[in-house]
């Protein structure tokens, strides 16, 4: 299976309430970064984000999960679910939800290093690469899919559409492609705050359709 990696989108969700400063520092920062915001709002699980930082990176660089900035191959992941259905985590509103979006090429051409995963990363099961051509081993069928949730015939659906892509210490904003958002409302929010910090080259959309 030949993989075309200028067309692989990679996602990234966060609150908006950490853009400010992510703009300011003109990156996102993986949470062990001597620049991390030590008051960066989660949405995630805590205790799965406190397991998953004790975890090691059997790839180089190494390091642990902490080290890097995780990226879905998708967007309206099993976790945004979660979140927005307050499942394990506080109920988020979509609103309060933007995704960074970038791409592999974005990520190569600024020289970052990465490893990827066939499945949730923080699954035993799930296997780490580092190689464009083992792209092929995640499933391109469940993460280009609409319907994730495990069945009788397939157990393992959840797992593999939450495949990831890990972007060693932090990612520059010269590597997003854009920020996607809920609504108009939070777009004009959004430009305000990249008006403010004079960032002209982020593109700004309302896709509500990466929200559930």
């Amino acid at each position: 299976m030949r993989i075309d990696i200028s067309k692989i989108i990679l996602y990234r969700i966060t609150h908006v309430n950490n853009l400010d400063d992510i703009l300011l520092k003109g990156m996102l920062c993986s949470p062990n970064h001597d620049k991390a915001n030590p008051h960066y709002t989660q949405i995630g699980d805590n205790s799965l984000i406190q397991s998953r930082s004790l975890r090691s990176i059997p790839l180089p660089p190494f390091g642990s999960f902490g080290d890097y900035v995780s990226f879905y191959f998708c967007y309206r992941s099993p976790m945004l679910y979660e979140i927005q259905r307050g499942f394990q985590v506080g109920k988020k509103e979509p609103g309060e939800i933007i995704y960074f979006v970038s791409s592999i090429k974005k990520i190569k051409d600024e020289g970052c290093k990465y490893v990827f995963s066939d499945g949730h990363a923080a699954a035993y099961s799930s296997q780490f690469f580092a190689k464009y051509s083992e792209l092929k081993n995640i499933d391109w069928n469940i993460i280009n899919s609409k319907y994730w949730f495990d069945n009788d015939e397939d157990p393992d659906r959840k797992r593999r559409k939450q495949a990831e892509f890990l972007v060693y210490s932090h990612v520059p904003l010269d590597a997003v492609i854009g920020i996607g958002v809920y609504n108009e409302k939070v777009k004009n929010d959004v430009e305000a705050l990249l008006q403010s910090c004079n960032i002209k080259n982020l593109i700004v959309k309302v896709k509500e359709d990466y929200y559930y």
